[in-house]
């Protein structure tokens, strides 16, 4: 059992610091930068990216941090704790000592999970309110929930992660070639390696060996006709790249623990786990038995939609799943980058993989629906969701001026905003479902090229719009709201442009599918019609 301390907090650095800014302490010592920086010691230096951190367990000499690239810095966040272990446990007492052999390495650079900076804004705002830390329990809890955050994330992020562009090339062709001869000479000759070396260099890279990764990628969507269609076994294998019909049941069962007759059965089952997708799947009137801790953090609209579902903190909990004894884990194609995890949960259920980010919000329902045999549920919502988006249309039209433009924008961890297109953050809910126009400059350079855009605060009046909807990391919206009317950029924009903000919770608006369309649209809609 482990817990911890808290003894600072602080803004370490910001516009107008003088570098270096030595690092003197107290230890360990968790630094997030909103730009990148460099740490230096006498012997070794390193780089924290945007939206990464560096945890820093012992002191250096020279121990110094300064801006990356010569530049100024930008704001960076420290954090001070102590780490305890439970040593003994008797009747009445429990003796916990110091101890950081659990927490990564010294000097590791690690993602910075964007659910986190919540949890460490709300930690820092507590902070400055208190007199005495050591009095405030509710201190440490909150440093508890995110060191737990943080290091949980890791275990994740230690899983593979493709690197080299070459074998990213490859995952590519693979994925879009799986029905045709995949072979490992064919394979490094148009990498340009030798064989030995892509099969060591595709192991390294993906956690996968060659044969696995090939075989897993043919798996996944014989997986997906044997639900969808009514294709015999044969047929797959001749679409999937398998030999024969035998073949491709011998490959099945060695990798999902189960017959393809069997698994088909499982078509309307709703014994599901989800890992992702779970408003497309209450969409389809399925109750999903359990998801993770990260998925639920940030789905707060679906909160009251899932009353009995069970929530996993990580991955190391399989047996919890296992108990629940599902009979389909619903997860997305980016499992595929953590091996481990993706074979532990074929252990305990068949994992259906679903592609993340590639289909509109009703594709994605409507595949869905087809998977798991639930085609009329799939058409009933998406007629519902048309209706709502009409009748949406008729209350907002009488707010909104000739000519007005709508665009919707995310404050990112790394101080950016993120202008998206329709795949994410109910892009699709403002321009198809309430039919708004962006801009000139949003329909030209995110909209027609399907790409999402990210640019800093000073640019943001470049692609301002008449409503604009932000999506901030902070459930306070309205203190959030105070403190961007405090710079200069947002002054111009209400009281010179005239624009209109409306503050979006970033929990509420991290998902986008199925069922959460439908949320969003009604909190859009009061925002628009001055409701809430």
């Amino acid at each position: 059992m482990l817990t911890y301390e808290l003894l600072d907090t602080r803004l370490l650095a910001d516009e107008g610091t003088i570098c270096p800014v030595m690092l003197t302490g107290p230890f360990p010592m968790i630094i997030i930068p909103t730009q990148p920086i460099a740490i230096r010691a006498e012997k070794r230096s390193c780089r924290i990216g945007k939206g990464q951190f560096v945890l820093l367990l012992h002191p250096e000499q020279d121990f110094h941090m300064v801006p990356s690239e010569g530049e100024a810095f930008a704001p960076v966040y420290c954090l001070s704790f102590n780490s305890y272990r439970l040593a003994k446990r008797e009747q009445d007492t429990l003796l916990y000592v110091a101890d950081t052999a659990h927490l990564p390495g010294h000097g590791q650079v690690m993602e910075f999970p964007r659910y986190a900076e919540g949890l460490l804004k709300n930690l820092m705002a507590q902070f400055q309110q208190t007199q005495k830390v050591s009095g405030t329990p509710k201190l440490h809890l909150l440093l508890h929930e995110l060191l737990d955050t943080i290091f949980e994330r890791k275990r994740i992020d230690i899983s593979f992660v493709t690197h080299d562009q070459a074998i990213q090339q490859a995952v590519t062709y693979i994925k879009q070639h799986f029905a045709a001869p995949l072979t490992r000479s064919f394979m490094a000759n148009m990498t340009g390696f030798n064989e030995s070396y892509f099969s060591s260099l595709f192991k390294k890279e993906t956690g996968w060996s060659f044969a696995e990764y090939v075989n897993q990628i043919r798996i996944d969507q014989a997986k997906r006709m044997l639900l969808g269609t009514n294709d015999k076994l044969q047929d797959i294998a001749l679409k999937t790249g398998f030999a024969d019909g035998s073949y491709l049941g011998k490959t099945f069962t060695k990798y999902v623990h189960l017959s393809a007759s069997s698994f088909r059965k499982r078509r309307h089952t709703n014994r599901i786990v989800s890992i992702q997708f779970l408003g497309a799947l209450l969409a389809l009137n399925i109750q999903p038995l359990a998801t993770t801790r990260e998925l639920l953090q940030s789905s707060h609209l679906l909160h009251k939609h899932l009353p009995n579902i069970v929530e996993i903190e990580s991955f190391d909990q399989m047996e919890v799943l296992r108990q629940l004894a599902p009979e389909l884990i619903v997860a997305p194609t980016y499992l595929y980058n953590y091996p481990d995890i993706l074979k532990a949960l074929e252990q305990i259920a068949p994992v259906l993989t679903i592609p993340w980010g590639q289909l509109d919000k009703l594709e994605e329902v409507q595949l869905l629906g087809t998977l798991l045999g639930r085609t009329q549920e799939a058409e009933d919502w998406m007629a519902r969701l048309q209706q709502s988006a009409q009748e949406a249309r008729t209350i907002i039209k009488p707010f909104l001026e000739p000519n007005m433009t709508a665009g919707i924008y995310e404050l990112g961890h790394d101080n950016l905003w993120l202008i998206p297109y329709l795949s994410v953050r109910s892009a699709y809910t403002l321009y198809q479902l309430l039919g708004l126009s962006a801009p000139q400059r949003i329909q030209q350079e995110v909209l027609q090229t399907g790409k999402h855009l990210k640019v800093e605060e000073q640019d943001v009046p470049l692609y301002a719009a008449s409503h604009m909807f932000l999506i901030v990391p902070a459930d306070d919206t309205e203190s959030f709201r105070e403190k961007l009317m405090q710079r200069s950029v947002w002054q111009r924009l209400v009281y010179e442009q005239g624009c209109q903000l409306h503050l979006l919770k970033l929990n509420d608006f991290w998902f986008d599918d199925g069922l959460s369309l439908e949320l969003q649209l009604d909190v859009m809609v009061k925002l628009l019609t001055n409701q809430s």
